[in-house]
């Protein structure tokens, strides 16, 4: 076998080990995108996979800076994403570490206590319509600020702007209240887990056009917890009828 030979044989290991990257370098130095996820399964392979090297420190995909001009110009002509997130605006909250991936990969859509309205409606109809992706998932996180806030309040509406929190969090309501102001860790995360299903139910009652293509299998809808303390992110498939 000559040098050159083994030196193929050491980036077919690199690229393969950890789930892959998202870059590879061939011998002319230049980076080579690595292939889209293209349906359901295969993007929510690649978020499990990237949320397992993020859990056990060793991410590859996002800390990989070497080919960051490349990634620049092969973005700059256009995002090709294949999922995408609706998240917290939490400022520790950061899906590309959470599962190891770099800019162009997700498309996010982020508000305190990813909650559904029109603008977030509009934004997932837009990718899923003109982005093609094919995994929408609506991710919680244990410990949220935003739940805390709705727990406190209980009943007295939240000043200023911060009562949307409320409105938009109408379907945990009843367990808002029968929680008594209680802002312990098992209460408010069991109520982060019901606010997540909660907005996913709205993703698909309050948009035809989005429930139209998950009925047709297209396009898959699930809602997740991000335990910030482990780095785990616990997917959930989403059932419209429970």
């Amino acid at each position: 076998m000559t040098l050159r030979h083994k030196i193929i044989v050491v980036f077919v290991l690199i690229a393969t080990a950890g789930g892959g990257t998202y870059w590879l370098t061939g011998y002319s130095g230049e980076a080579v995108p690595r292939p889209r996820p293209v349906d359901p399964e295969g993007a929510l392979v690649e978020l499990r996979t990237g949320n397992s090297r993020f859990v056990t420190c060793r991410r590859t995909v996002s800390t990989d800076t070497r080919h960051d001009a490349d990634l620049r110009h092969a973005t700059a002509k256009g995002q090709h994403p294949f999922a995408t997130i609706l998240c917290c605006s939490d400022s520790r909250i950061c899906p590309e570490f959470i599962f190891d991936q770099q800019p162009g990969s997700l498309f996010e859509v982020r508000n305190a206590g990813n909650v559904v309205d029109d603008d977030v409606l509009g934004s997932l109809e837009y990718a899923v319509e003109h982005l093609h992706v094919s995994l929408v998932v609506v991710m919680g996180h244990k410990g949220c600020g935003a739940i805390k806030a709705v727990v406190e309040a209980g009943d007295t509406p939240l000043h200023d702007h911060l009562g949307i929190l409320q409105t938009r969090m109408s379907g945990i309501h009843k367990q808002v209240l029968e929680s008594n102001h209680r802002l312990d860790a098992e209460v408010v995360d069991r109520l982060v887990e019901e606010n997540a299903r909660q907005q996913a139910l709205a993703v698909v009652r309050d948009s035809p056009a989005l429930r139209t293509a998950i009925k047709s299998g297209g396009v898959r809808l699930m809602y997740g917890i991000y335990d910030m303390e482990t780095g785990v992110v616990k997917f959930f498939n989403f059932d419209s009828s429970s």
